[in-house]
């Protein structure tokens, strides 16, 4: 498995409205993806905004990367929402859960 983690933080003023209906657009063109896991959203009190994005693979992940709505969407990002962001892609080397009887 793969997970992709996307830390941002928006410009000030922008268009909230827009950049919600540019996020829920991008979910759900991932969703609908082969290879998409699961995604979970943060957000800090201080402005931070943390997506976690898991894929079965890096190949489903470069499927996602190279979307031509996800690429348009990406340089809206730059040049009309986001101040800064940063995305680290990893590969999960082990992983376990528990759950409480």
């Amino acid at each position: 498995m793969v997970i992709v983690i996307i830390r941002t933080r928006t410009r000030e003023g922008i268009d909230q409205a827009a950049y919600e209906l540019l996020n829920a657009r991008m979910e759900e063109i991932v969703t609908a993806m082969p290879g998409f896991v699961g995604m979970n959203g943060y957000a800090s009190a201080d402005g931070d905004e943390l997506s976690m994005i898991k894929f079965e693979s890096l190949d489903a992940l470069r499927v996602w990367r190279d979307h031509p709505e996800h690429l348009v969407a990406q340089a809206r990002g730059r040049s009309e929402f986001y101040a800064s962001y940063r995305v680290e892609v990893c590969d999960v080397v082990r992983a376990y859960d528990f759950a409480a009887p």
